[in-house]
Parts: structure tokens; C-alpha cells; sequence
């Protein structure tokens, strides 16, 4: 073949690659139609004022991180799904078909619109007025910055819906990521009180001063955060007879940023009978009360005694890198740049020893029946018989090992004003991993009835 047949081949194959991307890149008909039937600029998505005249009045603005406010008919925090669902839908709205432009104003019921809606953004305006329905049920009549179109009815209770409907659906805003300390208070006397600790996990301040249990007091807030408004009440509601003046509980959060958050919870609401058990509750910054369900706040009644930390250790074997052991037995051991343990000056380890048991069996157990730290008179503590060092980046923990007259541990975590028990099952763990990492056998019986030497 010659050489000019194959040029002009690779030519004509070129071609062909070239028209098949120009097709797949193409709109099909059926996009080229549903195109010409826009109504809204996809750019209407990133609009951040709305104003709607008319039957309803309402004002939406967006500020800052990205969050709706509603200024009117009241000024209240806004429901951004609902906000930016409303505007998503108006940028899918396809039109049935346009009506004449000379077609009467008053035919369509846009002589008098129902509702005015000004939408602004980072372009011109956009003005939709709203119609009246066809005739048979056929669709709505609209007019967007003088074009007329006829779209499908169920777009009328968008442009309609209550004001209300924009409202925050959450009891607050905070998130619980957001909340640097809370307290509680139930009839007018402090119940709870928690902070963050910056360096991670939570510390009760009242009723006492302890390490808390992360999990269960981020779940409190998480209850707070996503407790959703049933409905929303009038501002002239009778806050005393609603058990809202003083009220029956009361929950203050302080914010990472922003002002601090009060919340008001009162009394049941006369006459429901729902599984929801709705009860009263206002929240600062928002302009009524509201009603919520009590089942979705039951946390808020925890005892406070059950949201103590039970750990050992506020740090996870993961996060050390040296862990010494004073007392009846004395051991040293470091954290390798691979993640292994060894024993500083020692050979290095033998392949299948686990020196990285011990602290792993440290980290894993938990303590039970707190007792008040009273120092050595601790009733059974005795004298410190063994104490454990766990170092890190930042931070060096300290752990002191008792035994009672049952020869069960009793251990204290310093600087923490409990003693925690610990069960015969996991100190027997911790028992057999010090033993290896101190060159023992451990006893074919190690358990349970593992003691100190």
C-alpha cells in the first residue's frame, strides 16, 4: 500500500475520533428541548438575598460560614437545606410551555400577583411573580423578569409555604464539634458542668472534678444539637404558666466562637398525648418559644456519677513512647521508630516476642466502682505496691496499683479524686503481659487469681 494510503487513512480515522467527541460531547435532542424550557439560570443556586411581597411576606440573607438568617416576618436563625433545596429546585424547574407575550396579564392572575419574590445573587436580580393556576388543573402561571411561563402546579407551594417552613428546624444551631464547655442546671440548682480539655476528651467541673467519659457527654450534646422543633409558638405565649419563667431546666453552652447559647426548657404541653411527651423551650437569639420533644433530651437527666471516666489512662498505648514500671517489679521499655517495644540496653527483640503487649493491656482495661480518692487510708488501698509511668509526646501519666483485703486491684489514676476498682479478668491480662515483658513464664493458671510478688 502506499505511503499516501496510509496518510490519507490515518486522516479519515482521525476525522471519525473527532466527529464521535464532538457527538458524545453533544446535547441530545431530548437536552436541547429540556434547555429551551429553562426558566432559572443555574446560577440562581449561589443567590444570597430573598425577598418575597405578597400574601406571606419573608426575608432570607445569607452571612457568614455559609448560614441563613430570616429577617422578616420574624428574625430568626434559618433552615439552610430549606433554603438552598428552595433554589436548587428553581434551577431544575423546566417550564411546560410559555404562553404569548401580549397574553393578558389578568388572565394568568398576574395583574396582582400572589406573591412577588426578588432573588439576588452575584448578577442581575430576578423578579418572579406568581400567577394563578391554569385552567384544569394544567400547571402555574409565572412571570420571571417579564417572560411568561407556564410551569407544573407543584411548584405553588414553594413560592407559597409559611415562612415558618424556613425557620431552623434545630432546638440551636451549636454543633457539638462547636461547644467548648456546657452546664446544666434543674430548678434553678447547678446539676452539671463540663469543659473541653484542649489536648482532647472532657473534664467534669461540678458535682465534682474528674476526667469524663467523652462518648457519653458528646452524646448529651448530641442530643442538644440534633433535638428538632416540633413547632414554633407564639411570642406572646405565657412563659411562666409554660414552666419557661424560671424554667424547670436550664442548659448554657459556650461557643468556640460566637456568643454563649441558653437554653430554656419548661413544662409538658397541656393536652398532648403523642409518644413525643412535647415540652416548652426557648432558646437565646431565636425570637419564640417552641415546642420540643422530652423524649430526645432524656440524656440531659443523666446522673452525673455516670458520665465519670472509667479509663486508666487519659492516652492510648498507641500515643507512647516509653512506659516504666516502679514498685515490685521494676521495667523499662521504649517505643521503636517501626512501632515495636524494647528494652532500652537489652538485645534487640526476638522475632515473636511482644514486649507491646503491656501497654496494649493497660490501655484495654477499665475500671468500675469509683471510690473516693483519700489517699494511702483509701479503705483497702493500702500502700502503693506498684505504679505505672506512661510517657508520650506532651505527657506523662502515672497510675498506682493497691491490692484489697480480696486480693482485688484497686488503682488510682494521679491527679484524678476517684479510686477505680479493676476486674480479677482484666488485671490478669495486664498480669501476664508484665510478666513476659519482664522475661517470665507466666503460670499455667495466671487469671483471676494472679497476684503481685
Amino acid at each position: 500500500m502506499k505511503r499516501s494510503t496510509w496518510i490519507l487513512l490515518a486522516v479519515v480515522a482521525a476525522l471519525l475520533a473527532a466527529i464521535l467527541l464532538w457527538e458524545r460531547k453533544a446535547p441530545t435532542t431530548g437536552e436541547r428541548d429540556a434547555a429551551k424550557l429553562k426558566v432559572f439560570d443555574a446560577a440562581l443556586a449561589k443567590a444570597n438575598e430573598l425577598e418575597r411581597r405578597g400574601q406571606v411576606p419573608l426575608h432570607l440573607k445569607k452571612g457568614g460560614e455559609d448560614r441563613w438568617s430570616l429577617t422578616a416576618p420574624v428574625a430568626d436563625l434559618a433552615d439552610r437545606n430549606a433554603v438552598e433545596g428552595f433554589l436548587e429546585r428553581l434551577v431544575q424547574a423546566r417550564a411546560l410551555r410559555f404562553p404569548a407575550t401580549g397574553t393578558s396579564a389578568a388572565e394568568l392572575g398576574l395583574d396582582t400577583p400572589r406573591a412577588t419574590w426578588t432573588l439576588r445573587g452575584e448578577g442581575e436580580p430576578v423578579l418572579v411573580e406568581v400567577g394563578s393556576r391554569a385552567p384544569f388543573g394544567e400547571g402555574l402561571y409565572l412571570r420571571v423578569n417579564g417572560t411568561l411561563s407556564l410551569v407544573p402546579e407543584d411548584l405553588e407551594s414553594l413560592f407559597l409555604r409559611p415562612a415558618d417552613d424556613y425557620r431552623l428546624k434545630a432546638l440551636t444551631a451549636a454543633a457539638t464539634q462547636e461547644i467548648r464547655s456546657f452546664a446544666v442546671e434543674e430548678n434553678g440548682k447547678p446539676r452539671l458542668s463540663a469543659r473541653r480539655d484542649p489536648k482532647g476528651g472532657w473534664e467534669i467541673t461540678a458535682p465534682f472534678e474528674d476526667w469524663g467519659d467523652s462518648g457519653k457527654i458528646e452524646q448529651v450534646l448530641d442530643d442538644l444539637s440534633l433535638c428538632l422543633v416540633d413547632s414554633f409558638e407564639p411570642a406572646g405565649l405565657d412563659r411562666s404558666a409554660a414552666g419557661l419563667a424560671p424554667p424547670l431546666r436550664r442548659v448554657r453552652l459556650e461557643m468556640e466562637k460566637g456568643p454563649v447559647v441558653e437554653i430554656a426548657l419548661g413544662g409538658p404541653v397541656p393536652g398532648d398525648s403523642s409518644p413525643k411527651s412535647l415540652i416548652y423551650a426557648s432558646v437565646s437569639g431565636r425570637p419564640s418559644p417552641m415546642t420540643v420533644s422530652a423524649n430526645s433530651l432524656k440524656t440531659l437527666a443523666r446522673d452525673p456519677e455516670t458520665l465519670r471516666s472509667l479509663k486508666l489512662f487519659k492516652h492510648d498505648a498507641w500515643e507512647a513512647t516509653e512506659l516504666a514500671v516502679r514498685g515490685a517489679r521494676s521495667l523499662s521499655l521504649k517505643r521503636n521508630k517501626d512501632g515495636s517495644w524494647q528494652i532500652p540496653g537489652a538485645a534487640p527483640v526476638k522475632p515473636g516476642s511482644d514486649l507491646g503487649g503491656l501497654p496494649e493491656a493497660l490501655s484495654g482495661i477499665e475500671g468500675q466502682q469509683p471510690a473516693r480518692w483519700q489517699g494511702p487510708s483509701t479503705p483497702h488501698f493500702g500502700h502503693t505496691e506498684i505504679t505505672f509511668t506512661l510517657k508520650g509526646e506532651g505527657f506523662e501519666e502515672n497510675l498506682e496499683v493497691g491490692v484489697d483485703r480480696e486480693g482485688q486491684r484497686l488503682v488510682h489514676p494521679q491527679g484524678r479524686s476517684v479510686a477505680l476498682r479493676v476486674s480479677a479478668e482484666g488485671w490478669a491480662k495486664v498480669d501476664a503481659a508484665l510478666k513476659v515483658a519482664a522475661g517470665e513464664k507466666p503460670s499455667p493458671g495466671s487469671g483471676s487469681e494472679a497476684k503481685i510478688p
